[in-house]
């Protein structure tokens, strides 16, 4: 360092001492650190360095301190790293991975205490009674906890390139996987636009904004099921994790339009993909979509409905998807998501929102305990715990990113592989999931998703559809050949099974799930779209059967069922006097019907007669 030059004048002493040369990258950390006081920057140079130097202004100390932060090469920074003591390189290299440290986690290689508690005072503030060893450089980290140390953030950046390098943790693919499989690669251009044709009706029922906050009732769920032939998640649907689930949500979130059936489902999936990965919220055009993964894809939380703040999530984790998944090749093998979950880390991406209040305020996790290998947490409230600290990566930002593979799975952009997962969590005495995506363990790009990201041009061709629908001209019999989802799981709606190829239609069968007439009506013209588009003339009269007992019983009217007593009296009354004959439908057994218009006349009339009515 040059040294230190004065010179008076006009009786000001003047320091000219040369200001440090910055390389470009020393200017971009000074920048940084120019946000941390000038007691923050003395802390960190006496954890780094031993030492804080001494100088006045806070400008220049940003600068020095950049300077010896600003390693040229791998080989400079490995120098300065290894000459920290070791507890210190352990503690940073945990905290490059994820920046809160419970100290239980491993053997840091020193003998004292990491946080010394005293115990000897009260303490107003829960924090206040546990400092940082004074003996140990810890100047980089803050005390979350009993337990928990935070690295600060800027370092944690900072030293991570150097000490976790990408090549390292590309993952490699296997040519085969454990697990149970779950693929829908093959059927989703058939399954997608059933389920979308069967949602319109689901609608009436369930508004769009009940659907997206709390998802679909299993009467629902089993209806659409029957409907569009999507299957169940092989493990995972034992703790409530339906793929029907994740697409309606997914649907009506990022669908800016009126729903209707697609014309061409393959490219209809892949424009509400583009608008969730590749569009930032404010430019998708439907305020869901900025609040998708709150709503929908935090299934192990408890959400505040009533939290005031924007609760949108950082687009920058739904870029670290799309960062991460472009490493995959499709239907090159099976990736393991634990590996893709470091490389996600290692790159440099978090799942958070943009408010990281929201984790602290809005999110609770229902439980009494979780039991980790290195130790357990209990709530403090009935609450349970808060993704938070510690918590944030197994409660929060691991499950998030398991979320977007099992809903990428349902669309077909992904096949999955499932096995049991760990039951960690106490709850009402029973042991649980931490969530309910802990099943996934491996996943393969298909074609279709490498299409969908944009990572090949060629669109893949579904293969092509084989079948032969054959209808009996004289009995209501189908003959099904072939394969068709689609016409498949119309016949099993509308017919009878009489072994796997035939369908027996019933005028009971046909008009099973129909709530009006024109359900029924509909069902004829999809049979003479997708069955026969010429029936016979038999199937013509069972059609026009079919339309004529849909209106026989579709008006009626409300009536009053009155009970007296067996007395001669009252039934000589109603049978001789003509003003109740006008009035009673019919009267036998000591009952009487009233249409409920004529309650009040008949109430008078029976006042006339001595008889008091209070219904």
């Amino acid at each position: 360092m040059a040294a230190k030059k004065q010179s008076v004048h006009y009786g000001l002493e003047l320091d000219l001492t040369p200001k440090v040369k910055l390389s470009a990258t020393a200017k971009t950390i000074s920048i940084a650190l120019n946000r941390f006081t000038q007691e923050e920057l003395s802390t960190f140079q006496r954890c780094l360095i031993g030492k804080a130097q001494k100088i006045s202004y806070k400008s220049e100390q940003c600068d020095h301190f950049a300077q010896s932060l600003d390693f040229a090469t791998q080989e400079a920074f490995d120098a300065f790293f290894t000459s920290l003591p070791i507890y210190l390189q352990k503690l940073i290299k945990a905290g490059c991975l994820n920046p809160f440290i419970d100290i239980r986690s491993q053997d840091w290689s020193v003998d004292e205490n990491l946080i010394i508690e005293d115990t000897n005072r009260y303490h107003y503030y829960y924090l206040d009674r546990y400092t940082l060893n004074p003996t140990l450089r810890l100047g980089l980290f803050t005390i979350r906890s009993k337990n928990v140390l935070q690295l600060e953030e800027f370092f944690v950046n900072h030293f991570r390139p150097f000490l976790y390098k990408e090549e390292d943790y590309t993952p490699q693919p296997s040519p085969s996987a454990g697990g149970e499989v779950y693929s829908v690669q093959a059927q989703i251009h058939e399954v997608f636009p059933l389920f979308i044709e069967s949602m319109i009706p689901l609608l009436k029922e369930r508004d769009t904004k009940t659907i997206i906050r709390k998802g679909l009732l299993k009467v629902q769920i089993k209806d659409l099921r029957s409907l569009c032939g999507l299957p169940p998640f092989p493990l995972s649907s034992a703790y409530n994790l339906d793929p029907l689930v994740l697409l309606a949500k997914f649907v009506l979130a990022f669908e800016t339009g009126k729903l209707k059936r697609p014309e061409d489902s393959m490219a209809t999936i892949k424009a509400l993909v583009q608008r969730m990965f590749f569009k930032a919220p404010s430019m998708s055009g439907f305020i869901f979509s900025d609040y998708f993964e709150y709503c929908s894809l935090v299934d192990q939380c408890s959400l505040n409905w009533n939290y005031a703040h924007s609760v949108a999530i950082d687009f920058a984790s739904r870029k670290g998807m799309v960062n991460m998944l472009t490493c995959l090749k499709p239907d090159d093998g099976w990736y393991s998501v634990e590996e893709l979950f470091q490389l996600f880390t290692v790159r440099g991406f978090r799942m958070r929102f943009f408010n990281e209040d929201v984790l602290d305020t809005a999110l609770s996790i229902r439980g009494q305990k979780i039991q980790f290998p290195f130790a357990e947490y209990g709530s403090y409230d009935d609450k349970g715990f808060r993704p938070t600290t510690v918590l944030q990566r197994p409660l929060f930002e691991r499950p998030l990113f398991n979320a977007y593979l099992y809903l990428l799975a349902s669309l077909g952009i992904l096949e999955i592989t499932e096995t049991q997962p760990p039951l960690l969590l106490t709850k009402n005495e029973k042991l649980h999931p931490l969530t309910p995506y802990e099943a996934l363990d491996s996943v393969r790009l298909t074609e279709f998703g490498a299409w969908c990201m944009n990572m090949v041009e060629q669109r893949p061709q579904p293969k092509k559809q084989v079948f032969e629908t054959i209808t009996d001209k004289e009995l209501l019999l189908v003959t099904f050949k072939g394969k068709s989802l689609e016409r498949r799981l119309f016949l099993e709606q509308i017919g009878i099974p009489l072994g796997v190829e035939r369908f027996r239609i019933t005028e009971a069968s046909f008009i099973r799930g129909c709530s009006s007439s024109s359900d029924i009506v509909s069902r004829i013209d999809k049979f003479k779209l997708i069955i026969d588009p010429d029936p016979s003339d038999r199937w013509k009269q069972f059609f026009a059967s079919l339309e004529k007992r849909s209106t026989l019983f579709c008006h009626g009217e409300q009536v009053l069922l009155y009970t007296f007593p067996d007395d001669p009296e009252i039934r000589r009354m109603f049978a001789t006097d003509p003003a109740f004959k006008k009035l009673l439908i019919r009267a036998e057994d000591n009952k009487v019907v009233v249409r409920k218009g004529n309650q009040k006349a008949f109430q008078k009339l029976l006042m006339e007669h001595g008889y008091l009515n209070t219904l």
